[in-house]
Protein backbone atom coordinates (compact mmCIF):
# COMPACT_ATOMS: atom_id res chain seq x y z
CA UNK A 1 0.00 0.00 0.00
CA UNK A 2 1.52 3.29 -1.08
CA UNK A 3 2.40 5.56 1.69
CA UNK A 4 2.10 9.47 2.16
CA UNK A 5 5.99 9.47 1.93
CA UNK A 6 6.74 7.44 -0.52
CA UNK A 7 8.14 9.50 -3.61
CA UNK A 8 6.86 10.92 -6.84
CA UNK A 9 8.00 12.41 -9.75
CA UNK A 10 4.97 14.23 -10.42
CA UNK A 11 5.52 15.46 -7.08
CA UNK A 12 8.87 16.56 -7.62
CA UNK A 13 8.33 18.11 -10.34
CA UNK A 14 5.67 20.39 -8.99
CA UNK A 15 7.22 21.10 -5.86
CA UNK A 16 9.70 22.72 -8.43
CA UNK A 17 7.24 24.73 -9.80
CA UNK A 18 5.79 25.38 -6.59
CA UNK A 19 8.70 26.61 -4.89
CA UNK A 20 9.74 28.61 -8.10
CA UNK A 21 6.27 30.54 -7.95
CA UNK A 22 6.17 31.25 -3.95
CA UNK A 23 9.37 32.93 -4.71
CA UNK A 24 8.23 34.70 -7.61
CA UNK A 25 5.71 36.12 -4.69
CA UNK A 26 8.07 38.48 -2.50
CA UNK A 27 10.88 40.73 -3.87
CA UNK A 28 13.53 39.76 -1.06
CA UNK A 29 13.84 36.34 0.55
CA UNK A 30 16.38 35.29 2.75
CA UNK A 31 16.77 31.78 4.61
CA UNK A 32 19.22 31.74 7.30
CA UNK A 33 20.61 28.94 9.78
CA UNK A 34 20.21 25.64 7.34
CA UNK A 35 23.27 24.53 7.81
CA UNK A 36 21.81 24.22 11.82
CA UNK A 37 19.20 21.39 10.24
CA UNK A 38 20.40 17.63 11.84
CA UNK A 39 21.34 15.09 9.28
CA UNK A 40 21.08 11.94 11.65
CA UNK A 41 17.50 11.57 12.73
CA UNK A 42 13.91 12.61 12.33
CA UNK A 43 13.00 16.26 11.58
CA UNK A 44 9.65 17.96 13.28
CA UNK A 45 9.72 21.59 11.75
CA UNK A 46 7.60 23.78 13.92
CA UNK A 47 7.24 27.63 12.33
CA UNK A 48 5.50 30.43 14.00
CA UNK A 49 1.88 30.72 12.60
CA UNK A 50 0.83 34.35 11.27
CA UNK A 51 0.16 33.93 6.89
CA UNK A 52 -1.82 30.82 6.50
CA UNK A 53 -0.39 28.87 3.47
CA UNK A 54 2.58 30.98 3.28
CA UNK A 55 4.08 29.85 6.44
CA UNK A 56 3.96 26.03 5.14
CA UNK A 57 5.54 26.89 1.89
CA UNK A 58 7.96 29.33 3.50
CA UNK A 59 9.03 25.64 4.76
CA UNK A 60 8.78 23.63 2.28
CA UNK A 61 11.37 25.51 -0.04
CA UNK A 62 13.81 25.09 2.61
CA UNK A 63 15.60 22.46 0.21
CA UNK A 64 14.96 20.44 -2.18
CA UNK A 65 13.51 17.71 -0.09
CA UNK A 66 9.77 16.38 -0.13
CA UNK A 67 8.23 17.04 3.19
CA UNK A 68 4.72 16.13 5.28
CA UNK A 69 2.65 18.71 6.94
CA UNK A 70 -0.77 18.79 8.84
CA UNK A 71 -3.78 20.94 8.18
CA UNK A 72 -7.13 21.63 9.99
CA UNK A 73 -9.83 18.43 8.76
CA UNK A 74 -12.44 20.30 7.57
CA UNK A 75 -10.67 21.24 4.70
CA UNK A 76 -10.55 17.83 3.29
CA UNK A 77 -14.27 17.04 3.41
CA UNK A 78 -14.56 16.88 -0.69
CA UNK A 79 -12.98 13.71 -2.22
CA UNK A 80 -11.69 15.99 -4.74
CA UNK A 81 -10.52 18.78 -2.15
CA UNK A 82 -9.04 15.41 -0.47
CA UNK A 83 -7.06 13.54 -3.37
CA UNK A 84 -5.63 17.03 -4.02
CA UNK A 85 -4.44 17.47 -0.39
CA UNK A 86 -3.10 13.96 -0.04
CA UNK A 87 -1.22 14.32 -3.34
CA UNK A 88 0.11 17.68 -1.82
CA UNK A 89 1.47 15.26 1.34
CA UNK A 90 -0.85 17.16 3.88
CA UNK A 91 -2.27 15.09 6.59
CA UNK A 92 -5.96 16.50 8.28
CA UNK A 93 -5.88 17.03 11.80
CA UNK A 94 -8.78 17.84 13.63
CA UNK A 95 -8.88 20.11 16.60
CA UNK A 96 -10.87 20.69 19.48
CA UNK A 97 -13.26 23.30 18.19
CA UNK A 98 -14.06 21.05 15.64
CA UNK A 99 -15.70 18.64 18.76
CA UNK A 100 -13.79 16.35 21.12
CA UNK A 101 -15.39 13.65 19.92
CA UNK A 102 -13.31 14.21 16.67
CA UNK A 103 -9.90 14.64 18.24
CA UNK A 104 -9.45 10.49 19.00
CA UNK A 105 -9.09 10.42 14.81
CA UNK A 106 -5.70 12.42 15.42
CA UNK A 107 -4.52 8.90 16.76
CA UNK A 108 -4.65 7.75 13.69
CA UNK A 109 -2.78 10.55 11.90
CA UNK A 110 -0.34 10.45 14.68
CA UNK A 111 0.87 6.79 13.71
CA UNK A 112 1.30 7.58 10.00
CA UNK A 113 3.58 11.18 11.14
CA UNK A 114 5.37 8.52 12.77
CA UNK A 115 5.94 6.07 10.22
CA UNK A 116 6.65 8.77 8.11
CA UNK A 117 9.25 10.15 10.54
CA UNK A 118 10.46 6.74 11.01
CA UNK A 119 11.48 6.94 6.89
CA UNK A 120 13.58 10.17 7.58
CA UNK A 121 10.95 12.63 5.41
CA UNK A 122 10.92 15.84 7.59
CA UNK A 123 7.57 16.49 9.30
CA UNK A 124 5.88 20.34 9.26
CA UNK A 125 3.80 21.07 12.22
CA UNK A 126 2.64 24.69 12.82
CA UNK A 127 2.61 24.52 17.04
CA UNK A 128 0.25 27.46 17.45
CA UNK A 129 -2.34 25.73 16.25
CA UNK A 130 -3.91 29.04 14.43
CA UNK A 131 -3.33 31.54 12.84
CA UNK A 132 -2.38 35.49 13.90
CA UNK A 133 -1.03 38.55 12.03
CA UNK A 134 0.93 40.08 14.88
CA UNK A 135 5.09 39.83 15.47
CA UNK A 136 4.50 37.79 19.06
CA UNK A 137 3.91 33.54 20.00
CA UNK A 138 0.61 32.41 20.93
CA UNK A 139 0.94 29.38 23.51
CA UNK A 140 2.21 26.14 21.84
CA UNK A 141 -0.80 23.18 21.34
CA UNK A 142 0.48 19.30 22.47
CA UNK A 143 0.38 18.01 19.45
CA UNK A 144 3.83 18.49 18.25
CA UNK A 145 5.46 17.19 20.98
CA UNK A 146 2.83 13.80 21.30
CA UNK A 147 4.02 13.00 18.27
CA UNK A 148 7.38 13.78 19.02
CA UNK A 149 7.59 11.69 21.97
CA UNK A 150 5.88 8.76 20.36
CA UNK A 151 8.00 8.99 17.68
CA UNK A 152 10.70 8.82 20.18
CA UNK A 153 9.31 5.64 21.92
CA UNK A 154 8.95 3.95 18.79
CA UNK A 155 12.88 4.64 17.37
CA UNK A 156 14.57 6.49 19.43
CA UNK A 157 17.23 3.86 20.35
CA UNK A 158 17.53 3.70 16.54
CA UNK A 159 18.13 7.54 15.68
CA UNK A 160 17.08 10.84 17.50
CA UNK A 161 13.93 12.64 17.10
CA UNK A 162 14.64 16.24 16.85
CA UNK A 163 12.28 19.55 17.02
CA UNK A 164 13.86 22.26 14.87
CA UNK A 165 12.61 25.80 15.72
CA UNK A 166 11.71 28.07 12.66
CA UNK A 167 11.33 31.80 12.56
CA UNK A 168 9.72 33.51 9.58
CA UNK A 169 9.20 37.17 9.53
CA UNK A 170 7.10 38.91 6.49
CA UNK A 171 7.97 42.47 5.67
CA UNK A 172 3.92 42.79 5.40
CA UNK A 173 1.21 40.64 6.07
CA UNK A 174 -1.45 41.54 3.57
CA UNK A 175 0.62 43.01 0.85
CA UNK A 176 2.09 40.96 -1.96
CA UNK A 177 5.55 40.89 -3.14
CA UNK A 178 6.65 42.30 0.16
CA UNK A 179 10.00 40.21 1.57
CA UNK A 180 10.51 36.92 3.88
CA UNK A 181 12.99 36.36 6.07
CA UNK A 182 13.27 32.34 7.44
CA UNK A 183 15.47 31.23 10.24
CA UNK A 184 16.48 28.02 11.57
CA UNK A 185 16.84 28.35 15.37
CA UNK A 186 18.75 26.07 17.31
CA UNK A 187 17.44 22.22 16.73
CA UNK A 188 16.24 20.33 19.89
CA UNK A 189 17.02 16.80 20.39
CA UNK A 190 14.00 15.47 22.12
CA UNK A 191 15.72 12.04 22.47
CA UNK A 192 18.72 13.56 24.54
CA UNK A 193 16.15 15.55 26.17
CA UNK A 194 14.34 12.54 27.48
CA UNK A 195 17.22 10.92 28.41
CA UNK A 196 19.18 13.61 30.43
CA UNK A 197 15.50 14.40 32.41
CA UNK A 198 14.47 11.11 34.06
CA UNK A 199 12.43 13.05 36.70
CA UNK A 200 10.26 13.79 34.20
CA UNK A 201 8.52 10.69 34.36
CA UNK A 202 5.04 10.94 32.71
CA UNK A 203 4.12 12.58 29.12
CA UNK A 204 2.70 15.70 31.04
CA UNK A 205 5.73 16.72 32.56
CA UNK A 206 7.31 15.81 29.40
CA UNK A 207 5.36 17.90 27.34
CA UNK A 208 5.20 20.98 29.47
CA UNK A 209 9.26 21.23 29.48
CA UNK A 210 9.73 20.84 25.66
CA UNK A 211 6.88 23.26 25.51
CA UNK A 212 8.48 25.54 27.20
CA UNK A 213 12.13 24.75 25.46
CA UNK A 214 10.46 25.17 21.92
CA UNK A 215 8.35 28.71 22.98
CA UNK A 216 11.84 29.92 23.85
CA UNK A 217 13.54 28.83 21.46
CA UNK A 218 11.38 30.40 18.86
CA UNK A 219 10.64 33.76 20.63
CA UNK A 220 14.57 34.14 19.73
CA UNK A 221 14.13 33.75 16.18
CA UNK A 222 11.15 36.16 15.24
CA UNK A 223 9.82 39.87 16.49
CA UNK A 224 8.49 38.69 19.53
CA UNK A 225 6.20 41.92 21.02
CA UNK A 226 4.67 40.64 24.24
CA UNK A 227 3.36 43.76 25.77
CA UNK A 228 -0.15 43.23 24.27
CA UNK A 229 -0.99 47.20 25.65
CA UNK A 230 1.82 48.47 23.69
CA UNK A 231 2.28 46.44 21.10
CA UNK A 232 1.82 48.69 18.25
CA UNK A 233 3.76 51.46 19.69
CA UNK A 234 7.14 48.96 20.05
CA UNK A 235 6.56 47.70 16.61
CA UNK A 236 6.49 51.52 15.30
CA UNK A 237 9.72 52.65 17.72
CA UNK A 238 11.63 49.12 15.61
CA UNK A 239 10.80 50.28 12.83
CA UNK A 240 11.14 54.18 13.25
CA UNK A 241 14.64 53.34 14.39
CA UNK A 242 15.61 50.45 12.97
CA UNK A 243 18.39 52.44 10.52
CA UNK A 244 19.93 54.06 13.45
CA UNK A 245 20.03 51.01 15.30
CA UNK A 246 21.79 49.20 12.85
CA UNK A 247 24.31 51.97 12.84
CA UNK A 248 24.80 51.72 16.26
CA UNK A 249 25.59 47.49 15.99
CA UNK A 250 27.69 48.45 12.92
CA UNK A 251 25.46 46.38 10.42
CA UNK A 252 25.70 47.40 6.72
CA UNK A 253 22.00 47.01 6.76
CA UNK A 254 21.59 46.10 3.22
CA UNK A 255 19.71 42.77 4.82
CA UNK A 256 16.41 41.60 6.19
CA UNK A 257 18.22 40.45 8.72
CA UNK A 258 20.47 43.46 9.62
CA UNK A 259 16.68 45.01 10.08
CA UNK A 260 15.68 41.65 12.01
CA UNK A 261 18.55 42.13 15.04
CA UNK A 262 18.26 46.30 14.65
CA UNK A 263 13.87 45.69 15.14
CA UNK A 264 14.99 42.83 18.34
CA UNK A 265 17.52 45.61 19.71
CA UNK A 266 14.73 47.97 19.99
CA UNK A 267 12.24 45.89 21.18
CA UNK A 268 14.71 45.02 24.13
CA UNK A 269 15.73 48.55 24.84
CA UNK A 270 12.21 49.50 25.37
CA UNK A 271 11.33 46.52 27.35
CA UNK A 272 13.95 47.85 29.19
CA UNK A 273 13.26 51.82 29.86
CA UNK A 274 9.97 50.50 30.86
CA UNK A 275 11.81 48.58 33.65
CA UNK A 276 14.13 51.74 34.67
CA UNK A 277 12.05 54.87 33.73
CA UNK A 278 8.50 53.64 33.35
CA UNK A 279 6.46 56.97 32.91
CA UNK A 280 8.74 58.82 30.44
CA UNK A 281 9.20 56.00 28.77
CA UNK A 282 4.80 55.36 28.40
CA UNK A 283 4.78 59.21 27.32
CA UNK A 284 7.04 57.77 24.30
CA UNK A 285 5.12 54.26 23.59
CA UNK A 286 1.60 56.76 23.65
CA UNK A 287 2.91 58.98 21.34
CA UNK A 288 4.35 56.65 18.93
CA UNK A 289 0.70 54.79 19.86
CA UNK A 290 -0.74 57.90 18.21
CA UNK A 291 1.82 58.51 15.19
CA UNK A 292 1.29 54.67 14.35
CA UNK A 293 -2.67 54.94 14.54
CA UNK A 294 -2.99 58.30 12.40
CA UNK A 295 0.18 57.14 10.10
CA UNK A 296 -1.82 53.61 9.04
CA UNK A 297 -5.42 55.88 8.67
CA UNK A 298 -3.82 58.12 6.29
CA UNK A 299 -1.94 55.50 4.74
CA UNK A 300 1.56 56.49 5.32
CA UNK A 301 4.34 54.51 4.84
CA UNK A 302 7.50 54.08 7.53
CA UNK A 303 9.48 53.93 4.06
CA UNK A 304 8.48 57.56 3.58
CA UNK A 305 8.83 58.90 6.92
CA UNK A 306 12.51 57.48 6.83
CA UNK A 307 13.16 59.23 3.64
CA UNK A 308 15.37 62.01 4.27
CA UNK A 309 14.52 64.34 1.04
CA UNK A 310 10.98 63.05 0.56
CA UNK A 311 10.37 65.96 -2.05
CA UNK A 312 13.49 65.04 -4.30
CA UNK A 313 12.37 61.19 -4.14
CA UNK A 314 8.76 61.82 -4.66
CA UNK A 315 9.70 63.67 -8.06
CA UNK A 316 11.66 60.98 -9.01
CA UNK A 317 9.24 58.23 -8.27
CA UNK A 318 6.35 59.93 -10.09
CA UNK A 319 9.24 59.82 -13.59
CA UNK A 320 9.47 56.04 -12.94
CA UNK A 321 5.84 55.83 -12.87
CA UNK A 322 5.09 57.84 -15.65
CA UNK A 323 8.48 55.65 -17.86
CA UNK A 324 6.31 52.08 -16.73
CA UNK A 325 3.00 53.22 -17.12
CA UNK A 326 2.94 51.81 -21.08
CA UNK A 327 3.77 48.15 -19.39
CA UNK A 328 1.72 49.14 -16.34
CA UNK A 329 -1.61 49.15 -18.94
CA UNK A 330 -0.27 46.40 -20.97
CA UNK A 331 0.20 44.43 -17.72
CA UNK A 332 -3.40 45.63 -16.18
CA UNK A 333 -5.01 44.09 -19.10
CA UNK A 334 -3.74 40.92 -19.38
CA UNK A 335 -3.68 40.12 -16.25
CA UNK A 336 -7.21 41.19 -15.54
CA UNK A 337 -8.96 38.27 -15.26
CA UNK A 338 -6.70 37.02 -12.63
CA UNK A 339 -7.19 40.59 -10.84
CA UNK A 340 -10.62 40.00 -10.97
CA UNK A 341 -10.65 36.86 -9.54
CA UNK A 342 -8.70 37.91 -6.43
CA UNK A 343 -11.19 40.79 -5.84
CA UNK A 344 -14.08 38.33 -5.85
CA UNK A 345 -12.45 35.86 -3.77
CA UNK A 346 -11.11 38.26 -1.14
CA UNK A 347 -14.50 39.54 -0.94
CA UNK A 348 -15.95 35.88 0.65
CA UNK A 349 -13.01 36.59 3.17
CA UNK A 350 -12.77 38.73 6.31
CA UNK A 351 -9.34 37.89 7.47
CA UNK A 352 -6.64 39.83 5.47
CA UNK A 353 -4.37 37.18 6.25
CA UNK A 354 -5.71 35.18 3.46
CA UNK A 355 -4.92 37.92 0.71
CA UNK A 356 -1.44 36.88 0.13
CA UNK A 357 -2.19 32.80 -0.23
CA UNK A 358 -5.03 33.81 -2.62
CA UNK A 359 -2.68 35.76 -4.86
CA UNK A 360 -0.17 33.22 -4.57
CA UNK A 361 -2.82 30.32 -5.51
CA UNK A 362 -4.24 32.48 -8.64
CA UNK A 363 -0.26 33.02 -9.88
CA UNK A 364 0.27 29.07 -9.79
CA UNK A 365 -2.65 28.29 -11.33
CA UNK A 366 -4.41 30.80 -13.42
CA UNK A 367 -1.33 32.52 -15.00
CA UNK A 368 -0.28 29.55 -16.86
CA UNK A 369 -3.95 29.20 -18.45
CA UNK A 370 -3.93 32.52 -19.32
CA UNK A 371 -0.36 32.25 -20.69
CA UNK A 372 -1.50 29.69 -23.08
CA UNK A 373 -5.00 30.56 -24.01
CA UNK A 374 -4.00 34.65 -24.78
CA UNK A 375 -0.58 33.27 -26.80
CA UNK A 376 -2.47 31.32 -28.79
CA UNK A 377 -5.03 33.77 -29.67
CA UNK A 378 -1.89 36.19 -30.40
CA UNK A 379 -0.72 33.51 -32.62
CA UNK A 380 -3.84 32.40 -34.54
CA UNK A 381 -4.02 36.00 -35.16
CA UNK A 382 -0.93 37.20 -35.98
CA UNK A 383 2.12 34.73 -36.19
CA UNK A 384 4.62 32.74 -33.86
CA UNK A 385 6.55 35.79 -33.51
CA UNK A 386 4.54 37.91 -31.93
CA UNK A 387 3.20 34.83 -29.88
CA UNK A 388 6.73 34.47 -28.39
CA UNK A 389 6.78 38.42 -27.79
CA UNK A 390 3.79 38.53 -26.74
CA UNK A 391 4.58 35.57 -24.07
CA UNK A 392 8.08 37.40 -23.21
CA UNK A 393 6.15 40.60 -22.03
CA UNK A 394 3.59 38.53 -20.28
CA UNK A 395 5.62 36.39 -17.95
CA UNK A 396 6.70 38.92 -15.41
CA UNK A 397 3.56 41.18 -16.46
CA UNK A 398 1.66 40.12 -13.17
CA UNK A 399 4.73 40.47 -10.26
CA UNK A 400 5.27 44.04 -12.11
CA UNK A 401 1.93 44.77 -12.29
CA UNK A 402 1.83 44.42 -7.97
CA UNK A 403 5.67 46.27 -7.66
CA UNK A 404 3.91 49.55 -9.98
CA UNK A 405 0.75 49.26 -7.43
CA UNK A 406 3.55 49.51 -4.78
CA UNK A 407 5.46 52.49 -6.56
CA UNK A 408 1.77 54.29 -6.55
CA UNK A 409 1.13 53.85 -2.72
CA UNK A 410 4.55 55.39 -2.11
CA UNK A 411 3.43 58.42 -4.42
CA UNK A 412 0.34 58.88 -2.67
CA UNK A 413 2.33 58.31 0.63
CA UNK A 414 4.75 60.85 0.14
CA UNK A 415 2.19 63.35 -0.74
CA UNK A 416 0.26 62.85 2.46
CA UNK A 417 3.72 63.03 4.37
CA UNK A 418 4.40 66.53 2.98
CA UNK A 419 0.86 67.88 3.32
CA UNK A 420 0.48 66.50 6.97
CA UNK A 421 2.87 68.99 8.88
CA UNK A 422 0.92 67.80 12.81
CA UNK A 423 2.44 64.49 11.80
CA UNK A 424 5.89 65.29 11.27
CA UNK A 425 5.82 67.66 14.33
CA UNK A 426 4.76 64.28 16.40
CA UNK A 427 7.63 62.50 14.33
CA UNK A 428 10.16 65.35 15.88
CA UNK A 429 8.87 64.49 19.29
CA UNK A 430 8.89 60.92 19.15
CA UNK A 431 12.72 61.69 18.26
CA UNK A 432 13.63 64.06 21.21
CA UNK A 433 11.90 61.42 23.70
CA UNK A 434 13.85 58.57 22.09
CA UNK A 435 17.17 60.26 22.13
CA UNK A 436 17.01 60.86 25.68
CA UNK A 437 15.05 57.36 26.62
CA UNK A 438 16.84 54.55 24.20
CA UNK A 439 19.81 55.82 23.36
Amino acid sequence: MAKIQDKSKSYFLTKRYVDFMFKLAYRRVEYHGKEKIPRDGAIIYAPNHTNTLMDALAVLAIDGMEKVFVARADIFKQPMILKFLTFLKMLPINRIRDGRETLAKNEEINDIVVDVLKDKVPFCILPEGTHRTKHSLMSLQKGIFRIALQANDKFGDKMPVYIVPVGIEFGHFFRYRSSLLLQMGEPMNVTQFIKEHPELDVPQRQINALREDLSGRLKEIILHIPDDENYSATLELAQLYGNEQQRRLRLRGKSIMDRFTAAKETIANVAASLQSNPQETQELLDSADEFSRRRHDLGIGMKTVLKPHVGWSLIGKIALLLLGLPYFIFSAVVTSPSNLLFTWLSSKFEDKAFFNTLRYMISLILLPLLLLVLGAIVVILFSWKWGLIFALLFLPAFFIYQDYLRWIRWVISDIKWIAHKDLRELFKKIKNLKTRLLN
